[in-house]
């Protein structure tokens, strides 16, 4: 019996179809492929304008990367990895443009008994926008020159060759609300909004080794 020759091109179209979405999910080491059986995650470098990023970065790569089975992995940078993980975090040079403030509104309006009524009006931001970039470099048994020229300006556009197996640039954002209280409750303004800050480096930094343990694993 003929089949139909549309009919063929159809099922074939299906198939093909149905497999372009499919995502590698295994948890075996996918940088065995590379000749990579053992990684060294020392502490991210900071180059950013903001203190203390670089253990909740280090800490939640390390973690999830754990995952791989057959990957061993090495906190610090042991000479005996087949090869190392290097995390650069990096923002603008100025403050404020790391911190962008958005949604303002005026503070006497949000606290009239706290600020009082014979100041000059001025505003306070609603939210926080925070904005990071994030350089990641797997390279097999690095030299103190090639660590130096990665981490400079020209690292980020040098492409993966020879003993760089990845080096990858991830732009990180996300924004949180500030808090304004009136009356006695002013005195916990700066705390709060420390505490609102830390949690969103925390939540940047996982996002960021999610992005990292797509990109080794998705990478054919």
């Amino acid at each position: 019996m003929r089949l139909n020759l549309g009919f063929i091109f159809l099922f074939f179209s299906l198939i093909f179809t149905s497999c372009a979405g499919y995502r590698y999910t295994q948890a075996d080491n996918p940088l065995r492929q590379y000749g990579i059986d053992s990684l060294s995650i020392p502490m991210f470098y900071n180059h950013s304008s903001l203190p203390e990023v670089s253990s909740s970065f280090t800490r939640e790569t390390y973690k999830l990367l754990s995952g791989f089975s057959g990957l061993k992995l090495s906190s610090g940078w042991n000479k005996n990895s087949d090869a190392l993980l290097i995390g650069i975090v990096r923002s603008e040079e100025k403050l404020s443009d790391t911190l962008r403030s958005e949604n303002q509104r005026v503070a006497q309006s949000a606290a009239p008994k706290a600020i009082g009524e014979t100041r000059p009006e001025f505003y306070v931001p609603g939210s926080t926008n925070v904005n990071l970039s994030l350089q990641v470099i797997v390279i097999k048994k690095p030299t103190d020159e090639e660590m130096s020229l990665l981490q400079s300006e020209l690292g980020p556009k040098i492409p993966p060759q020879g003993k760089i197996v990845f080096n990858e640039n991830f732009s990180l954002s996300e924004t949180f609300l500030r808090e304004i209280f009136d009356q006695e409750a002013t005195s916990v303004v700066g705390t709060q909004n420390a505490g609102a800050l830390r949690r969103t480096k925390d939540s940047l930094a996982a996002k960021a080794a999610q992005q990292i343990r797509d990109m080794i694993l998705y990478a054919f």
